[in-house]
């Protein structure tokens, strides 16, 4: 797989990405900002922002907010959103590419981008751009799905299509969080991660959910005679199911203290 190619997806569909990916509960962000001590003071870099959905839960902060995102269209869009924000800035660069100035951040965070981001690179340029003490903040939405008919359907649906999510069981999704977990903490610079995790849940439309697979990096990639069957597919789905399509999500926080030079 061309990963390079496949992260920079998200920005063919910026418009639908910011309207229908899912955002994060106000809670984890809030688990953030009390277990990492961020004020109106604090200096946040962002890795691959997107158009901002996770950037959006930490505005009411009013701390200094970097968002480097590759995608010249998101970081478009996410200039017009915070544009009445001078604290939140977008800076439009891949972050393994991105040349940070001094060990300057005392938080790194990035919401369901930093598996795209090449190691041990990544985890190095983290540990080198925050101040001592500073924290690394990871999250995920995880894709949950249960034995039940709708979640049994989906997932056939998003095999038939080449995958629109990554469905995961409960214990796939535990399995997930230990193995990054421990990436993090092998990675020698930070401290075992705090684990919060937050179970939630959006009922979408067909129409609606038929803009979230649009922001799959594989499915925007099929032709416009698949989306559209896929599209009926959806249609009818929804219709079994009194016209919703109700996902649940974990948001799964781990934060992490850089570790002090020996």
């Amino acid at each position: 797989m061309d990963w390079k190619k496949e992260s920079t997806m998200f920005d063919q569909t910026a418009d639908y990405y910011d309207k229908y990916r899912p955002s994060y509960p106000q809670k984890v962000m809030d688990s953030l900002v009390s277990a990492a001590n961020i004020t109106d003071k604090s200096a946040i870099l962002e890795i691959g922002s997107g158009s901002g959905k996770a950037t959006e839960l930490l505005v009411p902060y009013r701390c200094h907010i970097l968002c480097v995102e590759p995608g010249s269209n998101l970081v478009r869009e996410g200039r017009r959103k915070f544009a009445k924000y001078p604290f939140v800035r977008f800076e439009e660069s891949r972050y393994e590419e991105y040349a940070a100035k001094g060990t300057s951040y005392d938080v790194i965070f990035s919401a369901q981008a930093f598996h795209w981001i090449p190691q041990p690179i990544g985890f190095e340029k983290c540990a080198a751009a925050l101040m001592e003490g500073g924290y690394l903040a990871l999250i995920w939405n995880m894709y949950l799905t249960y034995d039940n008919e709708l979640d049994h359907e989906l997932v056939a649906l998003s095999n038939k299509y080449g995958g629109f999510a990554d469905f995961l069981s409960e214990d796939g999704c535990e399995k997930r969080i230990s193995s990054v977990a421990s990436q993090i903490e092998h990675s020698g610079l930070f401290t075992k991660p705090q684990i919060d995790r937050h179970l939630w849940s959006q009922a979408y439309t067909a129409d609606e959910y038929f803009g979230f697979m649009l922001t799959g990096n594989f499915f925007v990639q099929k032709s416009e005679e698949e989306k559209e069957e896929a599209y009926q597919d959806i249609l009818a789905l929804a219709g079994k199911h009194n016209g919703v399509i109700e996902r649940p999500y974990l948001s799964v926080l781990y934060l992490s203290q850089k570790k002090a030079r020996k």
